[in-house]
């Protein structure tokens, strides 16, 4: 009992902590602190993928590390001490929520259903970092440490390598993958990062296509993003685009340990599409974890979110006035939120890590929109909390959480909005209750729905075990999601999540979903 008062005493103590803020409002601008530098490596084609891959299988290499610890950008004891207290909350069913049971019709399954890839094909991997995007004629999957190509028509995969073969670089594991489909420009983005090669040289990769064609060939990026040559570790990075730039933001941790800041790299986007040299902007000392948003059509500014203090929202607005990449911070105020339990599953006392109230994934922006979600602690159980924020007067539109029943754990959430704002969610989802094992579920709501509902909706898959691959008591999953608008038509989006094999293989899940 001692203990678990000291822990439920910091957490509070964390929790005030974060709460203190300087006055809110729109502060002076930001300027870049430097310049992150990516250089084209080589135009890697098919072929050369195929044979790499080809001829790492026949050397039996495996990723020299499989368990990817899961770093926060608070303190460790803290961190712990926080979790220890949401674990330590009481369990309550969340009676009355509307959000579970919306008045509409949510989106359906329109198929194709697809079989993603799994641990065994990945690598052995913890955790998958399930991601991928989908385009005019394939979904990609990306995943630690796989990338693979389906056919939208029939769900047929029709491409098949690992991240190592795909950039043609196996010095150290690739991991943290990433995958981004700019509608604008008919071009894939597919990015990951590498474990250092020493206390100097860290690398980021990034990959356009040539063409529309994700199973061609692709421009291959390479930047060393350890720019002080001190051992400070990069970590966590996504992909966001707007009308001018690939946007890249990833959280530093000094010696690999201690949370220093995050960074945002501008990159000059035409110059990757065509091959050519680029020198980036960059900006440093910023609050993470920073979620960069996809833009849709044009806009004089590019907005990011930081969901790191209790009861409001860092915003990062990116203009480029002269041409120059700027930032201006604010905040938007939010009702109080705090870090969320870990999820229960039945049939097994071990636990699954929903992370730390981040958001996992690139914000939709939309005009004066902006559609985010995180996973936070509502009445002691996880479950995600969406936003559409208004990036002209800094306020919430609208807000509200989605869950699949009163007693179930839901976290792990992706959302995406189309022009019209029509929303779509995928997410993962547990009732030990209800003996339900995890789920990928997915939802949404059109933009003439009641505000600020997102209905309960349906399961894509639901795993037939529980999940608990190792001795760790809380098993780490996750750790993101996505759901991207299809290009061809947008009343239909395509989710990727994680589901369970076995109990000790993680799996993924694909599926497109429509009103």
């Amino acid at each position: 009992m001692r203990k678990l008062y000291k822990a439920l005493i910091a957490a509070q103590f964390v929790l005030a902590g974060m709460a203190f803020l300087p006055a809110p409002g729109e502060a002076g601008r930001i300027r870049p602190t430097g310049t992150i530098n990516f250089e084209l490596v080589e135009v890697r084609t098919p072929a050369a993928m195929e044979a790499d891959d080809v001829a790492l299988q026949a050397s039996g290499k495996t990723p020299e590390i499989q368990a990817v610890p899961f770093r926060p950008t608070m303190s460790m004891d803290n961190y712990k001490a926080a979790k220890a207290a949401a674990n330590a909350s009481v369990t309550t069913d969340r009676q009355g929520e509307t959000s579970a049971n919306g008045p509409f019709a949510p989106p359906s399954f329109v198929g194709p259903d697809i079989e993603g890839v799994n641990a065994t094909e990945g690598g052995g991997w913890r955790p998958p970092d399930t991601h991928g995007a989908v385009g005019n004629d394939h979904f990609v999957e990306v995943t630690n440490s796989h990338y693979d190509v389906y056919r939208k028509s029939d769900g047929v995969r029709v491409k098949s390598v690992s991240l190592a073969s795909f950039f043609g670089y196996t010095t150290q594991p690739l991991f943290d993958p990433r995958c981004v489909y700019d509608q604008a420009a008919n071009r894939w983005i597919v990015a990951a990062e590498a474990f250092p090669e020493s206390s100097a040289v860290q690398y980021q990769f990034i990959a356009v296509s040539t063409t529309t064609d994700p199973t061609g060939a692709f421009n291959i990026y390479r930047g060393d993003v350890c720019f002080n040559n001190n051992n400070d570790f990069w970590d966590y990075p996504q992909i966001g685009v707007d009308s001018n730039a690939i946007l890249i933001t990833a959280n530093i941790f000094a010696n690999g340990i201690s949370y220093s800041g995050t960074d945002l790299g501008v990159l000059d986007k035409n110059k990757m599409y065509n091959g050519l040299a680029l020198r980036g902007k960059l900006f440093t000392n910023l609050e993470g974890t920073l979620a960069p948003p996809i833009v849709l059509g044009q806009s004089s500014k590019s907005c990011f979110a930081a969901a790191n203090f209790s009861n409001k929202i860092t915003l990062y607005t990116l203009t480029y006035p002269g041409g120059v990449p700027t930032l201006s911070k604010s905040y938007i105020t939010v009702p109080g939120f705090s870090l969320p339990p870990d999820v229960s599953q039945p049939g097994t006392t071990a636990k699954l890590d929903p992370l730390d109230a981040r958001f996992v994934n690139a914000s939709t922006q939309n005009g004066n929109a902006l559609w985010q979600v995180h996973t936070i602690n509502i009445n002691s159980k996880p479950a995600p909390k969406w936003y559409e924020f208004n990036i002209s007067t800094k306020t919430v539109t609208q807000s509200g959480n989605f869950t699949a029943s009163s007693t179930s754990h839901d976290w792990n959430a992706s959302i995406a909005a189309n022009a019209s704002n029509d929303v779509f969610v995928t997410w993962s989802s547990t009732d030990a209750t209800a003996g339900t094992n995890a789920q990928v579920r997915f939802s949404g709501r059109r933009s003439t729905d009641t505000s600020g509902i997102i209905g309960g909706g349906a399961a894509l898959f639901t795993s037939s075990t529980f999940y608990d691959p190792s001795s760790d008591f809380v098993e780490r999953w996750g750790d993101y999601s996505a759901v991207t608008i299809d290009p061809s038509n947008p009343l239909r989006a395509w989710i990727v999540n994680e589901k369970i094999n076995s109990t000790s293989v993680w799996g993924s899940r694909i599926g497109c979903i429509g009103y």
